[in-house]
């Protein structure tokens, strides 16, 4: 299995959990870059991003199936 870090950018939500993954990369600023995109989109405060060391490609698979990042592109 191949292990790298990977980032994973935040926002901040308004129920108890407090923070939202919104996107991960393999390089910090790109995760910091879209994930703000991402929090302005759908309106949300971006946090900031957070390094996995180690992290092996199932974590990237790792989202709930009704999480935003797995909604199917219409």
């Amino acid at each position: 299995m191949t292990r790298q870090p990977i980032y994973i950018a935040y926002a901040v939500t308004s129920d108890q959990e407090g923070l939202m993954p919104l996107c991960w990369h393999s390089e910090k600023q790109r995760a910091g870059e879209v994930g703000e995109e991402l929090a302005l989109q759908d309106g949300l405060t971006f946090y900031g991003v957070f390094g996995c060391n180690h992290a092996d490609y199932s974590a990237t698979n790792s989202f709930p199936d009704d999480h935003r990042l797995n909604a199917n592109k219409t």
